[in-house]
């Protein structure tokens, strides 16, 4: 799909009637495929907007990196170790694997998560303002439709492995892991039991299944552990390792880069351009909506009271 032939969003209105259509056609193929879960009426889509279309669908670790010659892994570990030097308590362990993530993503430490949203108008939001860089106010901004023709990872016990292992220096930070020492480590006897290891991994394909896993988007639902993924309805896709099977010396080859996410990739249903001459009338509406920074951002003391500032300014000035 070339940027030419990407329709642009002026309104509102226009921009929902489109979402509108979308779901409709989701429902019809669901219909079509005789789903079990038609009767519900309900179509589950996730959102991301960008405030440059130029950007690619790639988590902030990934765009660190370009700067800093390290792997992944190795720049992963090293931003852990030094914010729990930092805020030991704060970073502390949890027994669930998303949690430290979630807060370094939160205090904005790059991670490998992108932000993803389930209301259509927060990531209107974010295709039109980008305060971290001025210079995309007069940039076209992007805004990205994921469909429902996914699995959202709430329980996924491999998945919930993978993740446990990422920040392992004996696991995950070697280029090459061979495949029994990496089923040792995600299949632990003590964690999971034999009838969900059998669950994961039928008929001995134990390499399709993780390499399946791998390459996959995975759609998190992340623990709800602080206001801001309430107000902005936030979602994140988990990227991991760049990753090749060696069949013959069955080993994992693990590359130092995480792949952005093609933005033609099935997943993608629709994609539209913001561009820039509306982004200032588009905020202006959405601020009547009560969609604005200092409602995204309330448990952000200091941005909210920066807007207060702001907002009187803009008011009261001469």
């Amino acid at each position: 799909m070339s940027e030419e032939k990407l329709e642009k969003i002026n309104t509102i209105t226009g921009f929902m009637k489109k979402i509108n259509k979308i779901k409709e056609l989701e429902r019809y193929k669901k219909i079509e495929k005789n789903d079990e879960n038609t009767h519900k009426f309900t179509i589950d889509l996730f959102y991301r907007g960008h405030s440059n279309s130029n950007y690619q669908l790639v988590p902030s670790i990934e765009r660190l990196n370009k700067y800093i010659n390290f792997s992944i892994a190795a720049l992963e570990i090293s931003l852990i170790r030094s914010a729990k030097n930092e805020y030991p308590i704060l970073f502390s362990e949890t027994g669930n694997p998303l949690d430290l993530i979630v807060k370094l993503q939160h205090y904005g430490i790059p991670t490998r998560l992108l932000d993803i949203t389930s209301n259509p108008l927060v990531a209107l939001y974010f295709a039109c303002e980008d305060k971290n860089n001025p210079d995309n106010d007069d940039k076209d901004g992007e805004i990205f439709i994921f469909g429902s023709e996914y699995e959202a990872t709430y329980n996924n016990i491999l998945v919930d492995r993978l993740i446990r292992l990422i920040c392992r220096k004996d696991v995950y930070m070697t280029g090459s892991i061979h495949i029994n020492h990496l089923f040792s480590n995600l299949f632990d006897s003590k964690i999971i039991n034999t009838k969900d290891m059998e669950e994961i991994i039928k008929d001995n394909n134990c390499e399709e299944v993780l390499m399946k896993t791998i390459n996959k988007i995975h759609f998190i639902y992340p623990p709800r552990l602080f206001e801001r993924l309430y107000l902005q309805h936030g979602y994140f896709i988990l990227f991991l390792n760049d990753s090749e099977y060696d069949d013959k010396k069955k080993t994992l080859n693990q590359g130092d880069n995480l792949s952005p996410i093609p933005k033609n990739h099935k997943n993608i249903i629709a994609r539209y351009i913001i561009p820039a001459k509306s982004k200032k009338h588009l905020l202006e509406e959405l601020k009547m909506l009560n969609i604005t920074e200092s409602t995204l951002f309330h448990d952000d003391v200091d941005k909210v009271c920066k807007n207060i500032v702001a907002d009187f300014k803009g008011r009261y000035g001469k």
